[in-house]
């Protein structure tokens, strides 16, 4: 997971303590659309999705099967705008259901050259800021076949942001999205406690790791600040 932070350290010249998580596994990766639709996704048909796949039913695979499934049927947020796409083509329609237009452009982070679990401290070389207040994240889930969870940010900040790890140099670049109203988030959520701070608070900045995605509406535009 990727340590949260507050917005003002969010500039050229601070460090950033940051844990990159190893990239989730789809051995399958994209299915085409029509194969995607024909595979049943829900937690009642999950028996018949193992045996479709040939996932042994009390296997860790089969487990973290249904916990993706119960993840994508989970209920957002009161405001919060959710989905999982299955496919590609499910991906692009469905976040641009949620910004409201076909007009969409993606920003991903770049492949960490060394994802580890321990926790790297990277220095901020540039930051470019993503014109815009509304945006869409998709989180990567681990399944057979890739399986995105998209939602809707609310309130926000975006931006781009060059870093280069003080240990061994190495460079990545990443979309960071610093959530400007957390008045309806959980008050035990680990950001609060993190931070010292609590719901409708200072904004909550997080980066999106390596095959995750940050949605946004295609005319918005970047201002920059770098080293």
């Amino acid at each position: 997971m990727a340590v949260f932070f507050r917005e003002d350290t969010l500039r050229v010249g601070q460090n950033l303590s940051i844990r990159f998580p190893t990239p989730v596994a789809a051995p399958l990766g994209f299915l085409p659309r029509h194969i995607a639709d024909a595979i049943p996704f829900s937690s009642a048909t999950l028996p018949t999705v193992l045996a479709q796949l040939g996932v042994p039913k009390n296997s860790i695979q089969a487990a973290k099967m249904e916990d993706a499934l119960a993840m994508c049927e989970a209920p957002g947020l009161a405001w919060e705008a959710k989905f999982c796409a299955t496919s590609l083509e499910a991906l692009v329609e469905g976040v641009q259901g949620v910004l409201g237009t076909r007009a969409v452009t993606e920003m991903v982070s770049s492949r960490v050259p060394h994802g580890s679990p321990r926790l790297q401290v990277y220095a901020v070389r540039a930051v470019r800021t993503i014109e815009g207040s509304g945006f869409v994240g998709c989180h990567q889930i681990e399944y057979p076949y890739t399986l995105y969870m998209c939602h809707s940010t609310g309130p926000a900040r975006a931006y781009d942001v060059d870093m280069v790890d003080i240990v061994d140099g190495n460079n990545v670049t990443v979309p960071a999205v610093c959530h400007t109203d957390t008045s309806e988030w959980d008050e035990d959520h680990v950001a609060f406690r993190l931070l010292g701070t609590k719901p409708g608070g200072p904004p909550v900045c997080h980066v999106l790791p390596y095959g995750n995605i940050l949605w946004a509406k295609k005319n918005a535009s970047l201002s920059s600040s770098s080293a």
